[in-house]
Formats: structure tokens, sequence, C-alpha cells
């Protein structure tokens, strides 16, 4: 597979991370207990027998758009430079902005179309790096076993049917 080809399934990846976000939004997650106490300024109610479904349906992201949200922030907690290519993340695959847009917030000027190619670029590879990291990928030697590779492969799968 060529650099294209992982480059496009990144794209893809990204793109299901935002929808996620879209859908979803970032407090869909399970909550924790503390999070009820706090909610509720004490116990939640129970009055209520029998279960109820949780906002969201409780889930949240699934786990490939999780993978890309951390290795975002991942991303932002690293230079100035990474702060950038998570803010360009966030502009491009969350809120769907214009190029023009994520250009200028960015800092590039307008019309350097191949320097902001090349910024997209950068962030897939950082993405594609840090997922790497996080699944104890070394020099393509699996250190921990894993289905990450697998549910992101489906997950591009899916986003490229649909497109």
């Amino acid at each position: 597979m060529g650099d294209s080809g992982m480059i496009y399934d990144i794209e893809s990846l990204m793109r299901h991370w935002g929808e996620q976000h879209a859908r979803l939004g970032h407090e869909a997650s399970l909550g924790s207990q503390m999070g009820a106490i706090m909610d509720w300024k004490g116990s939640a109610p129970r009055g209520t027998p029998g279960t109820r479904p949780l906002l969201g349906g409780g889930s949240g992201m699934d786990y490939a758009a999780a993978e890309v949200d951390a290795a975002v922030a991942e991303l932002e907690r690293r230079d100035e430079r990474g702060q950038k290519l998570a803010h360009l993340a966030r502009l491009r695959y969350r809120h769907s902005v214009t190029v023009r847009e994520q250009m200028q917030e960015i800092g590039l000027a307008e019309g350097a179309d191949r320097t902001y190619r090349n910024w997209v670029q950068a962030l897939h590879q950082q993405v594609v790096v840090i997922l790497m990291a996080r699944q104890g990928v070394v020099r393509g030697y699996t250190v921990r076993r894993s289905d990450m590779r697998q549910s992101c492969a489906k997950v591009a799968s899916k986003s490229r049917r649909s497109e």
C-alpha cells in the first residue's frame, strides 16, 4: 500500500471522527458516578424502577473515533505546530470549515494551496504515528495484540461506500 492509500484511509477515519462528534457530541460518553453526583448536586433520583436509557444511547463515540480523538488531543499537547495541526483537524473534520477559513485560522497565506495540502498530509502522518504508538506498534513490530487496525479499516471501508 502506498502513502496515498494510507493517507486516504486516515482521511476516511478522520471524517468518521468528525461525523461521530457531530452526531454524538463529546458529552455523549458514559458518565461516571462523580459526573452524576455533580449533575444532580448529590445522588441521582432513584424513584422510577426499571432501566432507563442513557443520553445518546450511552455509548458515545465508537472505538476508532475515540482513538482519533485521543490522538488529536495528544497532538495538541505537543509543540506549537502540534497545536496548529490539532486545530486544523477540528476545523476540517468536526466543524466542516471552508479550506480558505482553515488556511486563515492556521496562519497560511491565501493561495498557498500546496502548503495547505502539506499541512493536511502532516496532520494525517502525525495521527498515524500517534495511533500506532497508542496500539504498541513499534517499527512494524506489534508489541501488544489489538483489533484497532481492523476496526479502523472497517470504518474507512464504510466511509468509502457512503461517499
